[in-house]
């Protein structure tokens, strides 16, 4: 109940913001991005307004392992630059540009916007919903354009070992290093028909070894999937996972040596390999 409150209380803050900042009134926000022609700056303070709160925001949470309501914080986005954040950013300002609006003045707008702005939502919900499958052709085009890119098997332990996304290629080299198990902690909607469980299962089993789907989705890391973890570690021999960065894979594996190690330890390992672990230290015990 207090998360809807706070969340509601949240969106109304925000949406008076755009309101009372202009980000509401399309010409303002076409005439910022018109560097040509009739350049209005004054958006550009509302950005800055924007930022300087963030900032703050940012230093207060660093210093925390909980959110005001007893939440453990998100882990850290992937800051890799890709194809799909590189299109998926074009088009957003494409559409930004020709429109005025973007998805939360849009919403703002909603009851005085009239039927552009209702024909804006509608065709914003039609775009959320192809996206998955955009994202999937995009990605299965940049992955093909990578041929020959390996991945990088990042050992936690002597029995553990992460990475990011592999490549039906990298499963030989998978045996070679004698993993007996793989386990795919990257929901199938985040990656092209080429690399979903279903395929990579079929190449990690010709190989002989073992494939165990435990998709984690950001940012939920749930008992169950733990407990889910921690048994498909349990192995014979050394143990592989992967998700998108491998971030995800390390994140649960320190869940499930939450009250056996001490959290310090768990979040030194995972930043030998670049993975920040901190905001999960008050789950880490």
């Amino acid at each position: 109940m207090w998360r809807t409150l706070f969340a509601s209380l949240a969106g109304a803050v925000f949406g008076l913001g755009l309101v009372l900042s202009g980000m509401t009134d399309t010409l303002r926000v076409q005439g910022w991005l018109d560097f040509t022609g009739c350049w209005d700056p004054t958006l550009g303070f509302v950005l800055a307004g924007a930022i300087l709160p963030m900032v703050l925001a940012w230093r207060l949470a660093a210093g925390r392992s909980l959110s005001a309501l007893g939440t453990p914080f998100p882990p850290p986005p992937d800051t890799r630059l890709g194809a799909p954040l590189l299109v998926g950013s074009v088009l957003f300002g494409m559409g930004w540009a020709l429109a005025g609006l973007c998805p939360g003045p849009a919403l703002a707008s909603a009851s005085f916007g009239g039927w552009g702005g209702l024909l804006f939502i509608l065709a914003m919900l039609a775009g959320m919903l192809g996206a998955p499958a955009a994202r999937r052709l995009v990605e299965s085009a940049s992955e093909r354009s990578k041929k020959g890119s390996k991945m990088e098997i990042r050992q936690l332990t002597d029995s553990y070992a992460v990475s990011p996304q592999i490549m039906p290629e990298d499963v030989a080299a998978l045996k070679a290093a004698g993993f007996v198990r793989v386990i795919c902690n990257r929901p199938d909607g985040e990656n092209p028909p080429a690399l979903q469980a279903a395929e990579m299962r079929r190449h990690v089993e010709s190989a002989g070894m073992e494939f165990v789907e435990n998709p984690v989705t950001p940012g939920q890391f749930t008992p169950d999937l733990i407990a889910r973890q921690s048994k498909a570690m349990q192995a014979p021999g050394p143990v592989f996972a992967y998700c998108a960065s491998g971030n995800r894979s390390s994140v649960v594996w320190a869940l499930t040596q939450a009250g056996h190690q001490p959290a310090d330890a768990l979040i030194a390992t995972a930043a030998r390999w670049g993975y920040n672990l901190e905001p999960f230290r008050a789950m880490l015990g």
